[in-house]
C-alpha cells in the first residue's frame, strides 16, 4: 500500500487560491482568466495552472468565453435557486438535530462565532464575515452529528461560500444575518427543535430571496441597453 499524502499538491493549491479570489471578489464575474496571467500572479509554471483551471471549469467556477478563453462564471439565477432549495432542507434538518444533540460545551463555541460575526460586520471585513458565516453553519452541521450532512455540504461548500459573499458584501444585510444566526443558536441551545428548524428554514429562504433580487437587478441595465451578457 502507498503512503497517504496529507499535503495538497500544487494544482490543488492553485485551485484553492483561485476559488478564494473569486469568493472575495478579487476576480470578478465575467473577468477573463488565462494560464499566463494566473501563472504570473501566483509565481508558478503553466502546467499545474492548466490542471487547476480544468477542475475550476468542471466545478463551475470558470466558463468558456470566445473560442478558447475562460472567464469567471456569472452566477445563474436557476443555479442559486437550486443550491438554496438544497440548503433549505439540509439546514432545517441540521438545526433540528443540533437542538436535540447539543452538549453544554456548545454554548461557548457558538457564542464566540456569533461575536466574531458581529465584529467582522462592524469592521466591514468581508473575508472575515464569510469565514465567520461558514464557521457558524459548519458548527450547526457538526452539532447535528450526521456524517451524511457534512459530506453533502462539503461537496458544495465553495459554491455556498461564493454565493454568501454576494449577500454579505451588502452592508444592510449583515446585521440581520447575524441576528438570525444568534436566534438559531439560542433555539438550538435551548433544545427547541421546532423553533430551530423554523428559524433555519426562514434564514435560508431570506438569503435566497436577496440573492435572486440581486441577480435580477444586475441584469436590468443590460436589458435596458439591449446588451447581452458575456
Amino acid at each position: 500500500m502507498k503512503k497517504i499524502q496529507t499535503e495538497k499538491n500544487l494544482p490543488e493549491l492553485i485551485y484553492d487560491s483561485v476559488v478564494n479570489a473569486i469568493v472575495e471578489g478579487l476576480l470578478k464575474p465575467g473577468e477573463r482568466v488565462t494560464q499566463e496571467s494566473l501563472a504570473e500572479r501566483l509565481d508558478v509554471s503553466r502546467l499545474p495552472v492548466s490542471q487547476a483551471m480544468q477542475r475550476l471549469r468542471d466545478d463551475g467556477f470558470l466558463s468558456a468565453v470566445g473560442r478558447r478563453g475562460l472567464m469567471v462564471s456569472i452566477l445563474d439565477e436557476d443555479f442559486v435557486a437550486q443550491l438554496y432549495e438544497f440548503r433549505c432542507g439540509i439546514d432545517l434538518i441540521s438545526a433540528g438535530l443540533a437542538a436535540r444533540r447539543a452538549d453544554p460545551g456548545a454554548r461557548k463555541r457558538g457564542e464566540e462565532i456569533i461575536a466574531d460575526g458581529y465584529a467582522a460586520g462592524k469592521a466591514h471585513d468581508l473575508p472575515a464575515l464569510i469565514d465567520a458565516d461558514m464557521r457558524f453553519h459548519g458548527f450547526i452541521y457538526e452539532l447535528a452529528g450526521n456524517t451524511f450532512i457534512l459530506d453533502s455540504m462539503e461537496a458544495h461548500w465553495n459554491h455556498v461560500r461564493r454565493v454568501m459573499s454576494d449577500i454579505l458584501i451588502v452592508e444592510k444585510n449583515q446585521q440581520q444575518i447575524w441576528e438570525e444566526h444568534e436566534a438559531i443558536l439560542n433555539a438550538v441551545l435551548a433544545g427547541d427543535v421546532q423553533n430551530a428548524e423554523t428559524l433555519a428554514r426562514q434564514h435560508v429562504e431570506t438569503a435566497s430571496k436577496w440573492l435572486q433580487q440581486e441577480i435580477q437587478s444586475s441584469r436590468e441595465p443590460l436589458k435596458r441597453s439591449g446588451s447581452a451578457t458575456i
